[in-house]
């Protein structure tokens, strides 16, 4: 199969595209159950393509760009589980085609081949959570479209709207994920590597960078939810929290193939460097970019399966690197093979009998099927605390979303700040039901009567229906 690949014809070009679909569509189909994630960003894109606007009317830290699509796919589609999946593997299969197409054109390696984008999907489509249209995998687009303004050697005067083009496309990925900046450092060392002022150049960058964020600001400032972005976007990824969403032991059996695919590779390349000055810049480039990405992953203060995104591109062309250079087809043929079918039982993992060696535990990352969730149908909801589930069958009808924003007001009841903020954010649209997790509604119908008296509570599991 790398062989086969070794060309760029039309008929490997269709085959390739086979293959993707092949590898990716019979999971979408199969109906897999809905992540969390994802209930999040179609509760997310819902309110706000009912009129609320982001950060004032909705508590939550998803970047601006990345919340306008999902808003922008609530309008058209709807709550369509299957549109944001086809669209993610639209995305995917963009990232790999151009990735590929820009290696290519640029003579990265010594022949042209669709080896990047065959290592670029394969690697890609691993697990489920790749199937997301989560904001990382959009902004990501942007990285890669940046990067073919980064890596054509400049002349002076003539590569200034390229770069600024590239600190536009890294400034629009930030926007969809903000740890995502943390690529400007990458951009800078491309700059020193390619760029014939490297000072000028990293002013340029800097200025298209900064313009998508002087728009951002500008829209926030006059929608009166200035404070809230710099707060709850701008400030939220900066802290050492982290929080591992898979078991450490289940992340491991994921992506230790992956992992260790990718550190073989990077050894094989920096002990078989190109010859060509510029072959081995772009080399250098893209080790940065390893390390890049480890300081994206830890800035997202989430580390998943999803996190592994961020390699792809290094994974892409150091694999690539590594077939064309070794000429043992006897050896890459097979060994591509099994690693293909290792990724593949990895991806259709559920499909398996259940051994504690193979089986990998995502049942906290899925909506979770228990009766109590459906006791409340087709009404507004506040949910006080982390649980989700209850919005797959109801619409959200707060601005508290996310309750570890939340947590910043409902944590200041003993304040008349905190309790005003509550009561004026719950007036606006008070909700129908409210499902107490934290156990917080006898402390709020104290403090606040007037809102939090007209709810009952119904049953055992903390449901509250207001009643006048």
């Amino acid at each position: 199969m790398i062989s086969y690949f070794k060309g760029i014809l039309l008929s490997r070009l269709l085959v390739l595209i086979l293959l993707f679909l092949a590898i990716r569509i019979p999971l979408i189909l199969f109906n897999f159950p809905v992540s969390l994630s994802e209930l999040k960003y179609m509760i997310l894109g819902e309110r706000l393509a009912a009129g609320a606007t982001l950060y004032r009317d909705v508590y939550d830290n998803t970047a601006p760009l990345a919340a306008i699509i999902y808003q922008l796919l609530d309008v058209v589609f709807g709550r369509n589980i299957l549109v944001y999946r086809l669209l993610a593997s639209a995305i995917i299969f963009l990232q790999g085609m151009r990735l590929n197409s820009i290696l290519n054109q640029n003579g990265i390696f010594a022949e042209k081949s669709f080896l990047p984008a065959l290592l670029y999907f394969v690697f890609g489509s691993i697990f489920f959570e790749f199937d997301m249209l989560s904001p990382l995998l959009v902004g990501l687009t942007f990285l890669i479209f940046a990067l073919n303004y980064l890596i054509v050697p400049s002349k002076e005067g003539s590569s200034n709207p390229k770069l600024f083009k590239a600190g536009f496309l890294i400034g629009l990925a930030a926007l969809c994920y903000l740890p995502l900046m943390l690529f400007l450092l990458w951009a800078f060392m491309a700059l020193i590597y390619f760029a014939f002022n490297a000072f000028r150049s990293s002013l340029l960058l800097l200025c298209g960078f900064l313009f998508p964020y002087a728009v951002a600001y500008t829209f926030f400032l006059y929608a009166d939810s200035l404070p809230n972005f710099v707060q709850f976007n701008l400030l939220s990824a900066w802290s050492l929290y982290i929080n591992m969403l898979l078991a450490p032991l289940d992340l491991i059996k994921i992506l230790a193939i992956p992992v260790l695919f990718l550190s073989f590779s990077v050894f094989h390349a920096i002990i078989n460097a190109p010859t060509l000055n510029y072959q081995l810049k772009f080399l250098q480039l893209m080790l940065w970019w390893v390390f890049v990405a480890v300081l994206v992953t830890l800035a997202g203060q989430t580390i998943s399966a999803v996190s592994w995104l961020l390699f792809l591109p290094a994974a892409a062309y150091f694999g690539t690197y590594l077939f064309l250079r070794s000429g043992r087809l006897w050896i890459t043929e097979p060994f591509f093979l099994v690693l293909l079918g290792s990724l593949l039982v990895i991806r259709y993992n559920f499909l398996l009998p259940s051994m504690p060696y193979t089986k990998i535990n995502i049942s906290h990352l899925l909506l979770q099927p228990n009766a109590k969730y459906r006791a409340v149908q087709n009404a507004h909801v506040l949910v006080l605390g982390n649980n989700l589930n209850y919005y797959a069958y109801n619409q959200s009808a707060t601005p508290y979303l996310n309750w570890q924003l939340a947590k910043q007001d409902f944590g200041q009841l003993n304040t008349y700040y905190g309790i005003f903020k509550i009561r004026r954010n719950i007036t606006v649209s008070e909700p129908d039901y409210i499902i107490d997790e934290v156990g917080l509604m006898q402390e709020l119908t104290y403090k606040i009567p007037d809102l939090f008296s007209r709810y009952e509570k119904i049953g055992q599991d903390g449901i509250y229906k207001r009643v006048r």
